[in-house]
């Protein structure tokens, strides 16, 4: 299309500065064309002449020749947020107007609308900007009607800048197809309002419809002619263009990130004269259909007088804060705008009046500093231009003390060297680490959690390292889903099939966005990931792998320490066959407080530990290094104490900092990265812990259950329980979900319920309001007749069908078995739908209790107990040594000397004056010691004998003893 032109009917048609928005212009101050002609005559200055040129100022073709192609050398998964991205206002505004003989730019009104250097028209000034590094632009459009039909000229004002948009194209996709590293922002305008001091669109098509009609026509190839849709082929210029931001349909809610626009044009926002967006065009978050969003977008061009400029900078500066998550405490409403780093920022450091041209601002005056330099002596820390972004920057200022990029600056006559400083903001490396984290649950985290990965992100961003975490999950654990109680899978029955890992929980509230990609799931062990990783490296080709695993290997006997020094090695050469440049920070494995019984534990890990450490040198190769993370050293755990975790394991707010302090040490010392590794800070807070609200305790078949509303971030719940008009309460139990049941209860008991949250760290919150109910369950009696026998292994048991209500439902029978001598173990639970059962891989030599419960279609009953056993042991020994003491007449204290091969012992009684036989009911006795009570008429007139059990094993009667009556009876 030939170049399409809009004659000037009268100079007083120009426009001060651009209008952005509606709300502005109302408010705004503007000269007439008239006024600036007769203040041209009468010699009147409307502003200082032109500042000479400078390291900031008018000097763009100074920059440095290695900007031609800066972006090649910045890694693909960099999103465009990320960037620090010099820009230009009004691109190409070069004219008021031209002299057709000499092609010159003259008249009253040219400084009010030249914006940039002219290096030539028909857009060939952008080939210099590009040339320089100039990588955003700023072009506003008209829309013509010439012979050929409609098209867009490019305009400041009502002033015609000899250009088209024709032009434009044609010089970006000839840059783009020699830099095809390089990507190219646009802002485009409708800049017709038609009405003084603006330009007016072809009489009939100057409407938004009309407008986005012309912008598809450039993208599809053709060129409307004016007459209704009829239109003739031209030039298709889609495929220039990124294409999500073209759709006409919809936008793109985020910026992509450099690799998915390279070798093209990315349209930022199309936006229509009375500063509104046109929807279906442009990335939503900083340009929103209908409305630009200020709170990614600064804009404010109003510059009244000379003396104004330094208040320009001063919004250039409070935007470059928000940008890097800093505030200011004397400017209102800073502190509310969290950090957001995923967010695209654009800082407009333009600015003008009919008064203060746009050189004025740029440039300055003899009196008054420039925006351009002000902006270089913040980049380059001279004058104490921008102490905010320092560490040392006193109490005014909060938030981050790091800036890690500066957005996207569209700037007015941009000297050499401050785009140079633009872009050498960007990660100095020339290239973005991606990162994959390799863990288990405490890599992964709990809901609530802020995780080291979240401490270590904020470190790469505060060394503005550019990172890129990946991995196939974002999340942390969540709460467990609120459920009744499962029935036991019977003896061979299947498993159910083992569902995706839980990856779904969120973050500590006040984390903000943080790139969260991971390949680390809840009780992960280095056994399973060394089969599962080379696929995860091939797919997201991380270039350094962050592992943290062994504890699950040793903690639940999956492998002793040299089976899991074997798997981390499998695991070491499994990456390196799919990434074989890859850089390893393999970590130690962490002790944590002692589990009774489980002294192995403790030794399996510090071998394991210190065999890592020879091993590693070893591993590691030139090209694929291999480094320790000291993980053990720097987490404040160990059996006798862990003030660093929650629960004697998983990280506590400060042992996150403690884990990621220890890879930054590696990562420094070990890769060079980051200047340098901050201290741990000396404490963190603890999670709140608020009452739970909407506590509900109702009857069901199952017995009662009790739900409430679920309290965000809560490590648990204790729940404590106790009959109605009991003055005490059982014990608490501890849960994970916002349900506890009470199953075990009898018909018509009430009960009484308070629930309060866990915060960890010894964290717990008020308890609740009381609720009560009264249970009316469903459930089947326990079976009768329980017997049960010691074997080399474990326990045979067998019983007699259960009578009574609700047992014609009965489907299955739990058989239970609880170690006795293991603190902190769990109940062994199995299943089957037989009257007999062999219970295996029991511990021998250990006492175990043992149960039977039914299940019937309402749930699980209260269990019948039988008698315990000791695995492997027979027959007790009699026991030896009994002695009765009378503490009162009706009370005595029995001791005797006790056997290991007892899992228990019976009290035997004899009333000695009336005939009787020795009795013994089925209460077993756990230790070599009893009270008895309430003997009447005093305990003179009773004998009393032991015999030790074992299971349905059972030893003669000890010497009977008659207690002796206490003194004064």
């Amino acid at each position: 299309m030939p170049r399409l032109r809009f004659p000037l009917s009268s100079p007083s048609s120009i426009r001060p500065a651009r209008a952005t928005r509606s709300v502005r212009r109302r408010g705004r101050t503007l000269i007439g064309a008239g006024l600036a002609l007769f203040l041209s005559a009468s010699g009147v200055v409307l502003t200082a002449g032109p500042a000479q040129a400078d390291d900031n100022y008018k000097s763009i073709t100074s920059a440095s020749p290695a900007n031609a192609d800066w972006m090649s050398r910045i890694a693909d998964g960099t999103s465009l947020s990320w960037l620090s991205v010099p820009g230009t206002h009004d691109s190409i505004s070069l004219c008021g107007e031209m002299d057709p003989e000499t092609e010159t730019c003259a008249g009253p009104i040219d400084s009010l609308t030249r914006t940039q250097e002219n290096h030539g028209f028909s857009a060939k000034t952008l080939t210099t900007q590009y040339r320089a590094g100039i990588r955003a632009l700023d072009i506003r459009v008209r829309v013509d009607k010439g012979d050929k039909g409609l098209g867009f000229t490019i305009h400041h004002g009502a002033a015609y800048q000899y250009a088209n948009f024709t032009d434009v194209l044609n010089v970006t996709r000839d840059f783009l197809r020699d830099k095809p590293d390089e990507t190219v922002l646009l802002q485009l305008k409708a800049e017709c309002e038609g009405k003084i001091p603006s330009c007016k669109d072809a009489d009939g098509f100057g409407t938004d419809e009309w407008r986005k009609k012309v912008l598809d026509s450039y993208l599809d190839g053709r060129t409307y002619t004016g007459k209704g849709d009829g239109s003739t082929p031209a030039t298709a210029w889609r495929d220039l263009f990124w294409g999500p931001s073209v759709t006409g349909k919809g936008q793109r809610d985020t910026a992509p990130t450099l690799g998915e626009v390279r070798g093209k044009i990315v349209l930022m926002g199309f936006r229509a004269p009375n500063g509104g967006i046109y929807d279906g065009y442009g990335i939503k978050q900083p340009y929103p259909a209908n409305g630009m969003n200020e709170e990614y977008v600064q804009d404010d061009f109003e510059v009244s007088t000379i003396s104004d400029i330094a208040g320009k900078w001063e919004k250039v500066r409070a935007h470059l804060r928000r940008t890097n998550g800093t505030w200011d405490s004397s400017r209102p409403g800073e502190k509310e705008y969290p950090y957001k780093p995923g967010a695209l920022y654009v800082n407009y450091a333009s600015g003008s009046s009919g008064l203060v041209h746009p050189y004025t601002v740029a440039g300055g005056t003899p009196t008054a500093t420039g925006v351009n330099e002000f902006l270089g002596q913040c980049l380059r820390d001279q004058k104490d231009r921008c102490p905010e972004f320092h560490p040392d920057r006193g109490e005014k200022f909060g938030g981050r003390s790091t800036w890690d990029r500066l957005g996207v600056i569209m700037m007015d006559f941009p000297g050499g060297r401050l785009i140079d400083d633009i872009i050498a903001r960007n990660q100095n490396s020339g290239g973005t680490y991606r990162v994959m984290v390799v863990g288990d649950s405490m890599s992964q985290g709990l809901e609530g959690d802020y995780t080291w990965r979240y401490r270590l992100w904020q470190w790469f961003r505060d060394q503005r390292i550019a990172v890129d975490f990946v991995g196939p999950y974002t999340g942390t654990q969540p709460p467990t889903a609120p459920t009744a109680p499962q029935p036991p899978r019977l003896q061979g029955e299947a498993a159910p099939p083992e569902g995706p890992p839980r990856t779904s929980g969120g973050y500590a509230r006040d984390a903000g966005e943080f790139d969260s990609d991971h390949f680390a799931v809840w009780g992960r062990q280095a056994a399973q990931d060394k089969s599962l990783i080379k696929a995860q490296v091939e797919k997201y080709q991380p270039d350094l792998l962050l592992v943290g695993l062994g504890f699950n290997d040793m903690g639940w006997f999956v492998s002793d320490a040299s089976g899991t020094l074997a798997s981390m090695k499998t695991l070491v050469d499994e990456a390196r066959a799919a990434q074989p440049r890859l850089k390893f920070a393999l970590a130690n494995v962490p002790q944590r407080t002692k589990i009774g019984g489980r002294d192995d534990l403790i030794t399996k890990t510090d071998t394991y530990n210190k065999m890592l450490a020879d091993a590693i040198p070893a591993w590691s190769t030139g090209t694929s290094p291999v480094k320790l993370v000291d993980w053990r050293g720097s987490y404040r755990c160990a059996p006798d104490a862990c003030p660093a975790a929650y629960d004697g394991l998983h990280p506590n707010a400060l042992g996150e900092h403690q884990i990621a302090n220890a890879y930054m040490t590696t990562l420094h010392k070990e890769f060079g990265l980051g200047g340098s590794v901050p201290d741990v800070p000396a404490s963190a807070p603890n999670r709140s812990a608020p009452t739970p609200g909407n506590v509900n305790a109702t009857s069901a078949d199952s017995g009662i259950v009790v739900t409430w509303d679920p309290v965000y971030g809560a490590y648990g719940y204790e729940v404590r329980s106790r009959l109605a008009g009991s003055p005490v309460w059982n014990p608490p139990s501890r849960i994970s979900a916002n349900r506890f049941d009470t199953n075990w209860v009898v018909d018509g008991q009430e009960w009484e319920y308070q629930v309060r949250t866990n915060g960890g760290d010894g964290v717990e919150g008020a308890w609740s309001g009381i609720k009560k109910a009264t249970a009316h369950p469903k459930t089947a009696a326990g079976p009768v007749g329980i017997v049960t026998r010691p074997t080399a292994t474990g326990v045979e048991f067998a019983w007699g069908a259960p009578t009574g209500p609700y047992t014609d439902t009965i489907d299955r029978y739990a058989v239970l078995a609880y170690d006795l001598d293991t603190p902190g173990a769990f109940v062994d639970t199995a299943g089957t739908r037989e009257k007999s059962f062999r219970f295996d891989n029991l511990k021998p030599g250990h006492r175990y209790s043992l149960a039977v419960q039914t299940w019937n279609k309402a749930g699980g009953g209260l269990p019948a107990v039988g008698r315990p056993v000791v695995v492997g042991a027979g027959t007790p020994p009699t026991p030896t040594g009994l002695k009765v003491t009378s503490t009162d007449a009706t009370t005595v204290e029995l001791n005797w000397t006790g056997s290991k091969a007892a899992a228990g012992y019976r009290v035997w009684t004899r009333n000695i004056n009336n005939g009787s036989q020795s009795t013994a009911t089925e209460w077993i006795v756990q230790d070599p010691s009893h009270t008895v009570a309430y003997l009447f008429p005093g305990v003179w007139n009773y004998e009393f004998c032991v015999t030790a059990v074992n299971g349905a094993l059972e030893s003669g009667k000890s010497s009977c003893v008659v207690a002796p009556r206490p003194a004064g009876s």
